[in-house]
């Protein structure tokens, strides 16, 4: 009994965590290395920042797959293969975040160099930042899809568990529906639309709070019965 609301509370935790570091980096830490007129120029004058913020934006995925280790016992319960398929993204979204942070490392050696070359070798640098802040970007939202799709597969189980209010998982499976749609118009060449990723941050921290204060119903940990996922 005591043991599903605690394991509850500590997903509802990570997920709180998770959201704080990632718009710590995102928002409050990154902004200035990026601002005009660009990495290339202004990343070397904020290399504490970029280091910090790697770091923080490397949490997340850290605690998605820490989600999954601990929620493992339980989550096989509700759909086995829906369990090692949440295992199996949250560790290939970590390796790809951690890609992403290593290219956003290079982008501040290359920033750094170009601050210690004379005016004379900094149009050598143009192409380097072209490709390197390409790389970067792509890559980028690669972890992003990655991450939303562990998301979708976490909520799924929660759903299927009804250890919670079921309204909950849904608006989260809804939620990252549109994230993930987002992510795929702007791989196809729209413009990002932030405002479909909003309800995503919404419903992580409604679930989130949720399973912090009551956590896992214990009462309705028996496997479920129906097709699908399992």
């Amino acid at each position: 009994m005591h043991e599903e609301k605690n394991l509850g509370r500590l997903i509802g935790l990570m997920m709180l965590l998770a959201m704080a570091a990632s718009m710590a980096g995102f928002l409050v830490v990154l902004p200035p290395a990026f601002a005009d007129p660009g990495y290339l120029a202004s990343a070397g004058s904020h290399a504490s920042r970029v280091r910090i913020g790697a770091l923080l934006v490397l949490v997340p995925a850290v605690l998605m797959l820490g989600i999954a280790l601990a929620g493992w016992p339980t989550f096989r319960r509700h759909g086995e293969r829906a369990a090692l398929g949440l295992l199996a993204l949250a560790a290939a979204a970590l390796a790809v975040t951690i890609v992403e942070q290593g290219l956003l490392l290079a982008m501040l050696s290359l920033s750094q160099a170009f601050g210690a070359a004379g005016p004379a070798e900094r149009a050598a640098f143009e192409a380097a930042r072209v490709v390197a802040g390409q790389a970067r970007h792509w890559v980028h939202y690669f972890s992003l899809f990655s991450g939303g799709v562990a998301s979708l597969i976490l909520y799924a189980l929660l759903y299927r568990s009804r250890q919670l209010p079921r309204a909950l998982p849904a608006l989260g499976v809804a939620a990252v529906a549109l994230q993930l749609a987002a992510i795929l118009l702007h791989v196809g060449g729209q413009a990002f639309d932030f405002n479909l990723v909003a309800p995503a941050g919404i419903g992580q921290l409604a679930t989130a709070c949720w399973l912090l204060a009551v956590g896992l119903r214990p009462q309705a940990a028996a496997p479920y019965a129906g097709a699908g996922l399992a």
